[in-house]
């Protein structure tokens, strides 16, 4: 799977929405090319929709240290990441969140792409660019 078939550019924010049946390593190799993706194209934001990944069971904890070291390692403290996926993969204490921010990366994973979206937009200082749900149809900033 390519991932530039679900990635989509509006201003300095990025979405992936991959629609695929694979492993969960596969999975978060995936998310992880997308992340390595924005970082290359210079975005601060992006929005991955996993909901469309299938085939695989929630992951062990050791599974989610795994993935949160790896994303956090390509995000860097530039790229702030905000996961959605299916409420049955997000562990209560959202134990991956806190292995990416203790690993220095900024993220959250919500149920819905609203939540998500809310999230990223909250965190727009004074003087930073235009929420994206204001942006939609405008060319890049």
């Amino acid at each position: 799977m390519k991932v530039m078939d679900h990635f989509e550019r509006v201003g300095a924010r990025g979405f992936y929405r991959p629609i695929a049946q694979v492993t969960f390593e596969q999975g978060v190799a995936l998310v992880a090319e997308s992340i390595q993706v924005a970082r290359d194209l210079g975005l601060s934001d992006l929005l991955v929709n996993t909901t469309g990944l299938t085939g695989f069971a929630p992951p062990s904890v050791f599974g989610r240290y795994a993935m949160a070291t790896n994303w956090a390692q390509r995000a860097g403290a530039a790229l702030r990441v905000a996961l959605v996926a299916r409420a049955e993969l997000i562990d209560p204490q959202k134990i991956g969140v806190l292995i990416l921010q203790n690993r220095g990366g900024t993220g959250d994973v919500f149920t819905s792409e609203a939540d998500a979206l809310e999230w990223l937009d909250a965190r727009l200082g004074p003087g930073q660019r235009t929420p994206s749900f204001l942006n939609r149809g405008r060319p890049e900033d």
